[in-house]
């Protein structure tokens, strides 16, 4: 299919400045989920098809179909081209290729234990007892919501440049939220895990044995103190720093972003952005995360990337595209969900890296503050720079101790805010934050954590 796709567009000439390429996507996966004791959905997707682009005179034209058939893909290119000289008319921000990357290369996924191979009854079985357990728990336990999802997916990417790759893999996420209630009081908890490795992840999960800790924790909190409000010094454990670096950091590290000046960090490259004590990487190249992938969606090879160095600004997310009009370097950053959508650039497993202080010791710093734990997502204005977090719940620190327990709990500030007030990092390295990516209508796949960090002075409350 690759030779066929090359000689596809062998058929068109191009100029210097010119480009296309043309996305071959087979994917193909299943999705069950079981809510309050009733299945919910038990779904077979199947995809297969074919994202064009054309980028003629500095307009980009693109076009999508569904199926794989040499003269349709033709078709398909001839109206991408089309299209694109229409768009050079019209458009003042001219697009740009950076014609320097040819890369030939593959990357098929091996797996210990396939999922593939998995029947549907065995998948439905572990999703049902985990659902079961945590809602059989206690009868303050009054809604229940669990799904695994796995997906596999092939792509073959050519260029007119002469890029030619293949790769695949594929995507395995179980998760199970609750929430509790007692009187007026309720509690909301979750707890997932996302990884690309096979079936033996979902084996050693143990849903029985994390469908009972689920459920204890809604319970307990149901009892544990209303968190404080105000500004004050926190702790935040690595999945908190998990969802912080990707929504409030990662999205604004996108060198699309910073082009279309919705980012603050336009402009602040060599800039001291916050303690030197911080070093912050995008790495797809680690094996097993959920946001871990060879190629990107414009066949360059990924590498781990370093954002920022001792707190200092030193390097973006990247396309082709946003490479060429930055005078720099592509790094493999360009994604998309499926053949339907074109490539954007996107984060893969963002991390802030480890210091060396233990929990007992940042606990010691802090003094008196609180300690959040648990990330329930949040909401961030890259643009602004404004950020809202919420934790599934804490302790309060007093005298450098844990102290009683509080319930559902945010945070909130400036983006920066927490860089700038970073007074020690914890030794332990967690991707605690597997989840899915949304921006331009489209869904990755991304991982994100970090060590417990010690932060002074951001505002908390209650939920």
């Amino acid at each position: 299919m690759m030779d066929k796709t090359q000689k596809i567009l062998e058929k068109f000439s191009f100029k210097k400045g010119d480009f296309a390429d043309i996305r071959i996507e087979k994917g193909k996966g299943i999705s069950i989920a079981i809510q309050n004791g009733r299945p919910e959905q038990i779904s077979y997707d199947h995809d297969i098809g074919v994202g064009v682009r054309a980028l003629i005179d500095g307009g980009w034209g693109f076009v999508s179909m569904v199926g794989t058939k040499s003269d349709e893909i033709e078709a398909a290119l001839y109206k991408a081209i089309k299209i694109a000289k229409a768009v050079a008319t019209k458009t003042k921000e001219k697009g740009m290729i950076t014609e320097d990357y040819v890369v030939e290369g593959s990357y098929k996924v091996k797996y210990k234990n396939d999922p593939r191979d998995i029947p549907l009854e065995q998948k439905y079985e572990i999703i049902e007892e985990f659902e079961k357990t945590t809602r059989t728990f206690s009868d303050k336990i009054v809604s229940t919501n669990a799904s695994i999802k796995n997906w596999f997916q092939k792509e073959i990417i050519v260029n007119s440049l002469g890029t030619k790759v293949y790769t695949e893999y594929g995507n395995l996420n179980i998760l199970c939220m609750a929430t509790a209630r007692q009187g007026d009081t309720m509690q909301n908890v979750y707890l997932s895990k996302g990884t690309t490795f096979g079936w033996d992840e979902i084996e050693k999960f143990n849903t029985t044995q994390k469908g009972v800790e689920l459920a204890e924790r809604a319970v307990m909190l149901l009892n544990a103190q209303k968190p404080p409000s105000g500004k004050m010094d926190i702790v935040m454990d690595p999945s908190l720093v998990g969802v912080y670096v990707h929504e409030s950091f990662g999205h604004a590290e996108e060198a699309d972003s910073i082009l279309a000046d919705d980012s603050i960090l336009k402009g602040k490259m060599g800039e001291q952005l916050g303690s030197e004590k911080i070093d912050i990487y995008d790495d797809p190249t680690i094996p097993g995360l959920r946001g871990s992938y060879c190629y990107d969606s414009e066949g360059t090879k990924t590498s781990k990337r370093q954002l920022v160095k001792e707190g200092i600004q030193i390097g973006y997310l990247h396309s082709l595209e946003t490479a060429a009009k930055m005078g720099t370097k592509p790094n493999g950053a360009a994604r998309a969900m499926n053949f339907n959508h074109r490539p954007v650039v996107r984060m893969g497993n963002t991390y802030i890296d480890a210091g060396d202080h233990t929990l007992e010791e940042l606990l010691e710093t802090i003094k008196n503050g609180v300690y959040l734990e648990n990330s329930y997502g949040g909401y961030v204005d890259t643009a602004k720079g404004e950020f809202y977090f919420s934790a599934q719940g804490g302790h309060l620190i007093e005298n450098g101790e844990l102290g009683a327990a509080i319930q559902n709990v945010s945070m909130s500030g400036l983006c920066l805010e927490v860089l700038e007030r970073t007074i020690a990092l914890g030794k332990n390295l967690e991707f605690a934050f597997p989840g899915s990516c949304g921006k331009a209508s489209q869904w990755v796949p991304v991982h994100a954590g970090g060590p417990p960090l010690a932060v002074k002075q951001i505002v908390v409350g209650g939920l």
